[in-house]
């Protein structure tokens, strides 16, 4: 009986003890406590058949940390005042002899897509004309002249309410190419909803009436160019010459959003939600989106 009672004290004195563990043999590996997460972790004499939530052993803080900084698109943007007081000039000229080309390669073409501005009649005779690469081709450079034009606008504008930071020709090839990928992407969206619903006919007329539409004002725009980038060194006669253009280019797309409407009405009454879903996402949100831009890029 006593050696019995003797046993049973000695096996829960040594109870806590795992006899699997060979802590002589293990390496004693010294751990920063700056660059590694120690904590959380099982003490020395814990038993190492124990469940335990797994931790990448070593994982540094900084992966365990949001510390990552936010991706900002308009730091790409070119910065830099590289462009001289010359270089404008001599834009806005190679712009005035393209239009010149795109004019004197077809002058009715101009006239018709004047009347297809004002009417609707206008609008059917330009398009039933404009057939094929030979009839296309006139509204084509048109519509190119637009776009380069649009560009300097941008960069013109941005060049008055942002300063000479953005004067180089980096920032302008980006004007351009962002005019380019906008309105192509327009068109090809139009063009996928044509595809996609029976609307085949309505998609082709409204992408010639943009286009019609676009032409025209690239008409305007290069007097425009001109007026604000020699507009003189005061930046209140800048400014005002500014807004006085954008309200001018905003009451135009108003004019081209109603003559649009006149094309969609027929599918406003059962298809309300397709078109406002549409509006938003095609007409607004871009619009939206550029001018979150601009206004970050001034404050």
């Amino acid at each position: 009986m006593t050696c019995l009672i003797a046993g049973t004290l000695l096996s829960q004195a040594t109870a806590s003890v795992n006899p699997f563990e060979m802590r002589h043999r293990m390496p004693r590996i010294d751990v920063p406590d700056d660059s590694l997460v120690v904590e959380n972790l099982p003490p020395d004499d814990s038993n190492p058949f124990d469940m335990a939530p797994h931790r990448p052993p070593g994982a540094v803080k900084t992966l365990l940390e949001d510390v990552a900084e936010p991706f900002r698109p308009e730091t790409l943007i070119p910065r830099g005042n590289t462009m001289p007081k010359q270089g404008i000039f001599w834009v806005l000229t190679i712009l005035l002899g393209f239009l010149t080309v795109a004019i004197a390669a077809n002058r009715t073409a101009v006239g018709r897509a004047w009347r297809g501005f004002l009417n609707d009649n206008g609008l059917t005779l330009a398009q039933r004309e404009a057939s094929g690469l030979v009839g296309n081709t006139p509204y084509f450079l048109l519509y190119a002249s637009f776009l380069l034009n649009a560009a300097v606008f941008i960069f013109l504008l941005t060049r008055v309410f942002g300063g000479d930071d953005y004067n180089n020709m980096g920032f302008l090839w980006l004007c351009v190419g962002l005019a380019v990928m906008l309105f192509l992407a327009k068109h090809l969206f139009v063009a996928l909803l044509g595809g996609l619903f029976p609307v085949a006919q309505e998609v082709r007329r409204y992408s010639f009436l943009i286009m019609l539409f676009n032409c025209v004002l690239g008409l305007f725009l290069l007097p425009f160019n001109t007026l604000v980038a020699f507009a003189g060194e005061d930046e209140l006669v800048k400014q005002f010459i500014a807004f006085w253009m954008l309200g001018l280019v905003a009451v135009f797309y108003a004019y081209r959003a109603w003559r649009s409407g006149s094309i969609a009405r027929k599918f406003l009454a059962a298809d309300q939600f397709h078109f406002l879903l549409y509006l938003c996402t095609v007409e607004i949100a871009p619009v939206l989106v550029l001018v979150k831009v601009a206004l970050r890029q001034i404050n």
